[in-house]
């Protein structure tokens, strides 16, 4: 089972190696992400990059010395890089530093692990003495150098210009992680958008024969230890449609993990600590044995016999040993390795699984602002039809109102008409015209009816009198005449004099300015309430209505773009942690191939080791005369 096949996990061995055909399959071309623009692998940027792609160039640690802080005092381990003639000092922090930023550039990318740190059990018993321990900075030291080599012989790490300047003579790390490129890293590229830049090419597995094509920038990064995801171990969110192949591939890499992580580290350590054991056990039985045969010196033949097992059993105590070394270096680290590698992957793997997230809450969000503007137009053409109805039944209204004032007026001309006529006919019968006609009505019931009005006239108390009017616009000549036009307003207008003045009015002082102060507060603040209140009442529904179209149409039209630009990126994501996932399966294909070669060997060379000292011994035994 590899990371490219989509059988069932269950049904293969993870840890069983298969020989590689001897012409392999041209695999496809995959496309590394970057998340700044950086130059297209393949081309040589510095010395450095022409040093590294010379197949005759190995990357060394050849030191590791205890080097003091002129800054802070404190003393810390150096391990020395040979790069061709070249040297270049780097403490354990800058390792970690380097990792960290290869993969926030490259997120598609299984970028190398580095040995751990310890752990704070390990700092509880080696308490300050942990950066002298000898063992541990060798281990250090082995799978750095490791680090580094795979890094260098990697299509595209290789060409990183950054792991170049790492490599520099006098170069500061930490002046460099101060400026660009490493500086304007995004903080959080999961949520920019991939732009195309030159980073990129397509890249075969057996040469670099394929011209640099373009590709996208990359949004996050799997972090440096590897892990990405939500905090506190929150599981991730379910897919509605995933790939079935990266489905296979985290199942894969799952059971990979807990078996090497899991009963074979187990089994692994436990071989050790007892071969550990058997080893101090047969170096107290050797001295045992070798001072057994001073005491038969009697019996020379039997004193040699005792000598030879006992040097024997040294030999077998030094060969445990080495086999010891052996199973540490050239199995337990890799294994240790490769639980890091399985880490990894499943870091590259929740970062695209979280790329298919968002596409599809894209989608998701997308669909809503449709549904929204479907609920919005529709509710305007109800308002259109509502609209047109109401003004349809306006201007029935209107006319019928302007047909029934039509026949009102014929009406009332038709009866002002037979009025007319009505009159006519009791004039000519009891009046007489200006021209002499005479009525029935005598002259003096008329004069009794005028003065009548007359007098009605002067009995209205709201009546203007035409002596007012006259007092009032004409100027005053004489006293009496004023006093008579007095007198005559006074009678005939009982309301001409005002009121007289209030004698309990007291008049106020102009306000001070702390009241007018905290008058114009108070009406601030209920100014500001009434235009929030005003603000909340929607005012203009319609107006309202067709806004929100317009912003949910620009939504529409952004979200369509977004969900375009993601599923791109997720294609291109997809084929480019596959990709990488394939060179990885060969690399742990042909790795695994070499640990069990190297146990095997290791096994061997310690039982041909046993087999000649033993076989010695056993001819001096058969001298023994009986």
């Amino acid at each position: 089972m590899s990371y490219s096949d989509t059988d069932d996990a269950s049904t293969k061995d993870v840890l069983q190696p298969h020989t590689p055909p001897p012409h392999p399959p041209a695999l496809e071309p995959y496309m590394a992400f970057t998340t700044i623009p950086r130059a297209a692998p393949g081309t040589t940027c510095c010395g450095v990059s022409t040093l590294l792609h010379n197949n005759h160039t190995t990357l060394l640690v050849t030191s590791a010395t205890k080097v003091a802080d002129g800054l802070t005092a404190t003393a810390f381990v150096a391990y020395t890089i040979k790069v061709g003639d070249n040297e270049v000092k780097r403490r354990y922090s800058e390792f970690e530093s380097l990792r960290k930023v290869l993969c926030r550039i490259y997120p598609t990318l299984i970028v190398p692990p580095i040995p751990e740190k310890h752990s704070i059990s390990n700092y509880a018993n080696i308490q300050n003495k942990s950066k002298e321990d000898a063992a541990m900075v060798e281990k250090r030291k082995r799978m750095l150098q490791k680090f580094l080599n795979r890094l260098a012989k990697h299509e595209i790490l290789s060409y990183e210009h950054v792991f170049h300047r790492f490599l520099e003579t006098g170069v500061s790390w930490t002046e460099l992680m101060h400026c660009p490129p490493i500086s304007t890293l995004p903080k959080n590229p999961l949520n920019a958008t991939l732009t195309a830049s030159s980073s990129s090419a397509n890249l075969l597995r057996q040469g670099h024969d394929q011209p640099p094509s373009p590709s996208a920038s990359s949004q996050s990064s799997p972090g440096p230890a590897g892990s990405l995801g939500p905090p506190g171990g929150v599981p991730p969110q379910i897919l509605r449609e995933p790939n079935p192949r990266f489905i296979d591939s985290e199942v894969f890499t799952q059971k990979f993990s807990n078996q090497l992580s899991g009963s074979m580290d187990r089994s692994q350590k436990k071989v050790v600590r007892k071969l550990g054991e058997i080893a101090n056990d047969n170096s107290d039985l050797g001295a045992t044995l070798n001072g057994f045969s001073l005491n038969e010196s009697d019996c020379v033949p039997l004193a040699n016999a005792i000598e030879k097992i006992g040097q024997a059993v040294d030999s077998s105590f030094m060969a445990t040993t080495a086999l010891m070394q052996a199973l540490e270096i050239n199995v337990n680290e890799p294994m240790q390795e490769y639980v890091q590698y399985a880490s990894i992957i499943k870091a590259i793997l929740k970062f695209r699984h979280q790329k298919h997230i968002q596409s599809e809450s894209t989608a998701d969000q997308l669909e809503s602002k449709r549904s929204n503007l479907e609920n919005l137009e529709q509710m305007e053409v109800q308002s259109k039809r509502l609209e047109s109805a109401m003004n349809a039944d306006r201007k029935g209204s209107s006319g019928n109102a302007q047909t029934n004032s039509n026949n009102n007026n014929n009406n009332n001309t038709s009866g002002s008409n037979a009025r007319s006529d009505t009159a006519t006919l009791s004039d000519d019968n009891h009046s007489i015209s200006e021209e002499g006609t005479f009525t029935n009505e005598p002259e003096s019931i008329r004069s009794s009816i005028d003065n009548g009005d007359e007098a009605a006239d002067n009995f209205n108390p709201y009546a203007r009198t035409p002596s007012a009017s006259a007092s009032a616009s004409a100027p005053k000549s004489t006293g009496a005449a004023d006093s008579s036009n007095e007198q005559v307003d006074t009678t005939t207008n009982p309301y001409a004099q005002l009121p007289p003045a209030n004698p309990y009015a007291q008049t106020h002082s102009p306000p001070t300015s702390g009241a007018v102060k905290r008058r114009s507060t108070r009406l601030n603040v209920f100014s500001a309430l009434s235009h929030t209140l005003h603000s909340m009442v929607d005012v203009d529904p319609e107006a309202t209505r067709r806004n929100n179209i317009g912003k949910t149409r620009d939504a529409i039209v952004q979200l369509e773009e977004q969900l375009e630009t993601t599923n791109s990126d997720l294609d291109k994501i997809s084929r480019a942690v596959q990709g990488d996932l394939d060179r990885f399966q060969l690399q742990k294909t042909k790795d695994l191939r070499d640990i069990l070669l190297a146990y095997a060997k290791a096994h061997q060379k310690w039982c041909q080791k046993n087999l000649g000292s033993w076989q010695e011994a056993k001819d001096n035994v058969e001298q023994i005369p009986v």
